[in-house]
């Protein structure tokens, strides 16, 4: 435990130097902030204003909101072990006590359980959506299993921190699966099926409505996705670290 420990010390001081990282770790408190005393205000606003009716686009907002969160926990934990790649830190915590897997495991597991965590934090604190217990469960998983295919993407085709940097960017693409599902009409919106964030967005939309044997295949399909896609991933990490 006391090695576990250290790291977590030694990477609140990495973070601590570093205000993007800072940023991404209290992002989703901000954001959820935000959208609980923001939302409101902007929707009477627009109503009285526009005419515009906001709420209709509540769906919407939650998701991308939610999608956010692994993202950014993800892109911290791949900027960190891409950190220990360059200073061949990684090797090193191979031979010691704490084991490569034991490193592995600490490094995965930790944007897991805060992307969780933050998951049931911001759709309660934000009550924009009642999302209903049994819809939040999967989708709360779903969403934690982002976070380390976000840090294991990072570290597989990433040679260091700046490509990096530039990859978590491009990551920011997959945010327009959501807007695919909600505004192409069926079947093109599936064109974004390619996209990890697609299968989070359509179990999410399936879970609001009654449950059917098509919800029940959409979740399957998003598990199946993440999985297989965590296991290549990782594949690629192992060879390039050979």
């Amino acid at each position: 435990m006391n090695k576990y420990v250290s790291l977590s010390a030694a990477d609140a001081k990495n973070i601590a130097r570093d205000p993007m990282l800072v940023l991404a770790v209290f992002g989703p408190l901000i954001l959820a902030v935000a959208i609980r005393y923001g939302m409101k205000i902007l929707s009477g606003w627009l109503h009285l204003t526009l005419a515009f009716d906001l709420t209709v686009y509540y769906d919407l907002i939650l998701i991308e909101a939610l999608l956010l969160i692994p993202l950014m926990l993800g892109v911290i934990a791949g900027f960190l072990m891409l950190d220990e790649r360059d200073e061949n830190l990684i090797a090193y915590f191979a031979v010691t006590p704490l084991t490569k897997s034991g490193y592995l495991l600490y490094r995965l597991s930790s944007p897991v359980l805060l992307s969780a965590a933050y998951t049931v934090f911001f759709v309660y604190f934000t009550d924009l959506v009642r999302v209903p217990v049994a819809a939040l469960l999967p989708l709360t998983l779903l969403l934690a299993l982002q976070a380390p295919v976000v840090a294991l993407l990072l570290l597989a085709f990433a040679a260091n921190k700046v490509e990096g940097m530039a990859l978590s960017k491009g990551i920011g693409v997959t945010m327009a699966a959501p807007l695919a599902i909600y505004f192409a009409p069926e079947p093109w919106s599936w064109l974004a099926s390619v996209l990890p964030t697609f299968w989070i967005a359509k179990a999410y939309w399936a879970g609001m409505e009654a449950w059917s044997g098509g919800t029940f295949f959409i979740y399957l399909a998003a598990f199946a996705f993440y999985s297989l896609l965590a296991v290549w991933l990782y594949r690629r990490f192992e060879q390039r670290n050979d």
